[in-house]
């Protein structure tokens, strides 16, 4: 059995403050990034934390969120049409923008390698996608371009303070 990887509060705005300096060290604010937080339900902290603190100029960050399958789910045609209707009612506020694409944690990779694909392939957005997550399994097929910390999902299960167990984890 795994041993519990339990991020605490303080761990987790530890982590966020990293990304925010790295984002803005990389010059990515409000003027030029919208943010879409991938799978609300367990990104919607760092999503909104981020939206904040890339303001500009009195400007908060443009974003949104969508919602993704858990695992025992499929990203099924509803997902799909979910996720670009998403995009489309804010087609807007992503012209001319880079599309930063954050998650909570990034196990396997599934989401953000199915979102991405979207985005360029269904919805032929061109501009660039970068995606972030303050927890990456060090075997996910997801490589993300911002990275608060790596951890080994074969011995460590991932676990934010705020989760209450439910019955769609395999």
């Amino acid at each position: 059995m795994r041993k519990e990887l339990k991020i605490n509060w303080d761990t987790e705005l530890q982590l966020m403050n990293k990304l925010k300096d790295i984002l803005l060290s990389n010059n990515l604010n409000a003027s030029n990034t919208i943010i879409v937080t991938v799978s609300t339900d367990y990104s919607s902290v760092i999503g909104q934390y981020l939206r904040h603190q890339l303001s500009n100029n009195g400007e908060i960050c443009n974003g949104f969120g969508i919602d993704v399958p858990y695992p025992d789910q499929t990203f099924d045609d509803n997902f799909v049409k979910e996720v670009c209707d998403m995009f489309k009612m804010h087609e807007n506020n992503i012209i001319g923008k880079t599309i930063l694409l954050v998650e909570a944690g990034v196990i396997r990779g599934g989401n953000y390698t199915k979102v991405v694909d979207i985005i360029k392939n269904k919805l032929n957005i061109t501009q660039q996608v970068l995606t972030l997550t303050m927890y990456e399994n060090i075997y996910s097929k997801w490589k993300s371009d911002f990275v608060g910390e790596y951890y080994n999902d074969e011995i460590e299960d991932l676990t934010f303070w705020w989760e209450k167990y439910n019955n769609h984890w395999l």
